[in-house]
């Protein structure tokens, strides 16, 4: 544990302990003052990398989770409609002997893991290796499928792997920054919008694509306000014009790229006055972006969820991609199409095995040469690892059928975070089998049979891939609240399932040290770093592949990491959403972050001052819209799609298209609304477009502040639990 000493008039010392704050992928740094009765503050840690100290409300207050009156101390095994305190060794036996007695009964392949984007590197490969090799099932994922995969897909298709492939502090050189898709004033306060204003401040243009206005996006920034679900027509339209105004970087396609023939005659097809209809933006605006955008090389593109969670996600970042690529927007300073990536550690998530497709240090788990290198460096045979699995909402779908029977759930709140959720409530209930890992009660808790108390952020040590591909370490400040960390369940999992000798880990940096060797050569390559590189240098960028490597911060500065070593065009057309809006359902509700609560809020819905921020879910409508929809202000909105129905509260907002709804998703309200309907190359939920209905809410009628069991804080009561 690395720290320094505060000490305070008439106190005794504190330790300033160096971590990150555990929600977003900016991952900022952090002290945790730490004195004799634990945590007992934070202050900033001036020279963290990127952030320097920033933090947003989320950040100030993560600290207050760790001696949280909520946090569950002992492991919850269900009596009947209760849960009962029992111990350590009683929990786990039960706990394994029920996957157990499913794989003999059911096969393996009945048993199922979905995880969470927040764990350390550290817990992302043992919860991967477990599944594999413990519990010997192909069904393993985790919920960076409901937001990182469209990008991940398209990226690895295009370019060869999955990261961000330009640091955040490029902007600095970029002439053109192309938001597409992404609220930076929620999701990433701290570092992007004064980033943005510095391209400003330099005379640099902001292109922000997006059916919504967000605080970030200033009056001289050029607002492509498209209308959902018409992405890809609107980047089609992009590249068509560039291409014809000859603006295309002609030598970088020639050297670099594969495929731009077939997209240049693809997009001869594209009239830029009719896809401007097509997309509602006026075509003079789509004129002037793509001037801008093809005019300079130093051009960065930051697209997040917008145009990703729909149908045809994969197909709508291609398009980006496409756009980028004709241009040479790659391979330097200033320049880069890059992913934002969300959770703490969605970077990580996807890269070290957790998902159904994937193998460690981002081997497919489908290729024989990646399954030999894994299968003899973890001292089994090839024919040991299962093949794909099931994807994240699949799992649960099978659940329903009841093909899978036992699930091992850790840090991931299905309850609240996936699609149509009256469907997902069945689905927990239709298993035999449910063992969660998490440091409170969440809703999804309420269906297990056995709960282990999890760790939080403060309780472990690790490393954590930044939405940039940079690994940072996070340095334990105080002892896990329940006697156990996370990595110790995992173990103690593993041995009763008879696989001991491939989890023989003490201690995180013993489990870093064997994911360095599983990676050495592969796609994703921490070969080179250690726990004293990565605090000396305040995180590495991979690939990584020897002890004197610096790192690697640019991606794509000789080739690309495909086969051939150049980038691939591919055409994409509009992919329809499966049910459009019409005439009973005439809105499209699309979702995405409240800056004061993270993903379910199990955690941040426990913390008063982030509750006095955001309390409840608020739709935002268009003034318009709600005139039209006869709303009256301070009384209830009733919300209705094609597989539920939410009565919430209603704000006005003329930043909105009038034909778009907005909804935070931390609240099970939203999820409720949305039908699992999936990307069909990457699984990815579409909740970027439910066609919906509004109309006043019926007088009596409860709102979600108001229904018994919404705060998750609610869920866990002393009624619940039997001493």
């Amino acid at each position: 544990m690395e720290h320094t000493q505060s000490v305070s008039e008439n106190a005794a010392p504190l330790e300033l302990i160096k971590t990150h704050c555990p929600y977003c992928a900016l991952n900022c740094g952090l002290h945790l003052e730490v004195g004799a009765d634990g945590i007992e503050g934070r202050s900033k840690w001036k020279e963290s990398p990127l952030t320097e100290g920033a933090l947003c409300s989320k950040g100030m207050t993560a600290h207050e989770q760790v001696h949280h009156e909520d946090r569950l101390l002992r492991p919850l095994v269900r009596e009947g409609s209760d849960f009962t305190e029992t111990t350590w060794d009683e929990a786990l036996d039960r706990a394994a002997d029920g996957f157990l007695r499913i794989a003999r009964t059911n096969g393996a392949a009945a048993n199922a893991v979905l995880s969470g984007g927040s764990l350390t590197n550290e817990k992302v490969y043992l919860v991967g290796k477990l599944a594999r090799l413990g519990l010997r099932t192909p069904n393993v994922d985790y919920n960076g499928r409901f937001c990182m995969t469209a990008a991940g897909a398209a990226h690895s298709a295009a370019f060869g792997v999955d990261r961000m492939m330009t640091p955040l502090a490029e902007l600095e050189n970029a002439e053109v920054v192309v938001v597409i898709g992404a609220n930076l004033s929620a999701a990433f306060p701290v570092a992007l919008p004064k980033l943005l204003d510095g391209v400003r401040k330099r005379g640099g243009r902001v292109i922000v694509v997006d059916p919504r206005r967000s605080r970030f996006v200033k009056p001289d920034d050029l607002h492509l306000q498209l209308r959902p679900g018409s992405d890809t027509t609107l980047f089609n339209a992009l590249l068509a014009d560039v291409i014809h105004n000859g603006l295309i970087a002609g030598e970088f396609i020639r050297d670099r790229t594969n495929g731009f023939d077939l997209i240049s005659r693809a997009m001869r097809m594209f009239d830029l006055e009719a896809a401007a209809l097509d997309c509602d933006v006026p075509a003079d605006d789509l004129r002037e972006a793509a001037r801008l955008i093809g005019s300079t090389r130093q051009t960065m593109y930051l697209h997040g969820r917008g145009p990703e969670q729909q149908v045809g996600g994969v197909d709508n970042v291609r398009a980006i991609i496409n756009l980028g690529l004709a241009c040479g927007h790659v391979g330097g300073p200033g320049r880069g199409i890059n992913m934002l990536t969300g959770q703490r550690n969605g970077q990580g998530g996807r890269e070290w095995g957790q998902r159904c497709n994937q193998l460690p240090a981002g081997r497919s788990i489908e290729n024989d040469e990646h399954r030999a290198v894994v299968a003899e460096r973890w001292g089994v045979t090839a024919a040991d690892l299962p093949r794909t699995g099931l994807t994240y909402v699949e799992i649960l779908e099978a659940a329903g059928r009841r093909e899978i029977n036992g699930l091992l759930a850790i840090c991931t709140n299905m309850s609240v975070s996936a699609p149509d959720l009256n469907q997902v409530d069945a689905q927990m209930r239709a298993l035999d089998h449910v063992v969660v890992i998490d440091p409170f009660f969440s809703r999804s808790a309420r269906h297990a049979d056995v709960i282990l108390p999890g760790t939080t952020f403060a309780e472990e040590s690790g490393t954590i891939t930044t939405i940039e591909g940079r690994v940072v370490r996070i340095d334990q400040a105080v002892p896990p609240a329940p006697g156990r960390d996370d990595i110790e369940i995992l173990r103690n999992l593993a041995e009763r399932f008879g696989v001991a000798q491939h989890f023989e880990f003490e201690t995180p940096e013993q489990v870093f040290t064997e994911m360095r060797a599983v990676s050495a050569g592969g796609p994703v390559d921490y070969a080179g770093m250690t726990y004293s590189r990565l605090r000396q240098s305040d995180g590495l960028f991979w690939p990584c592949p020897t002890i004197g490597h610096a790192g690697t911060p640019q991606l794509f500065t000789k080739r690309f990491a495909t086969e051939d070593g150049r980038a691939h065009f591919a055409p994409v057309l509009e992919t329809p959403p499966p049910e459009p809006i019409s005439d009973h359902r005439p809105l499209v509700l699309t979702t995405g972050r409240e800056l004061a609560q993270y993903l379910s809020g199990n955690q941040t819905m426990r913390i008063p001052a982030q509750n006095r921020i955001a309390s409840r879910p608020v739709l935002e409508v268009h003034p318009d819209t709600a005139t039209a929809a006869r709303l009256v202000e301070d009384e209830l909105v009733r919300i209705t799609s094609s597989v539920g129905t939410s009565t919430v509260a209603w704000r006005a907002n003329p930043d909105l298209r009038p034909d778009t709804l907005f909804l935070p998703y931390h609240w099970p309200e939203c999820n409720r609304l949305v039908a699992a309907h999936l990307d069909p190359i990457c699984k990815i939920p579409a909740f970027k477009y439910t066609a919906v209905a509004i109309q006043p809410a019926p007088a009596g009628t409860l709102g979600a502040n108001e229904l018994a069991g919404q705060d998750p804080a609610s869920v866990h009561t002393n009624e619940t639990i039997r001493t």
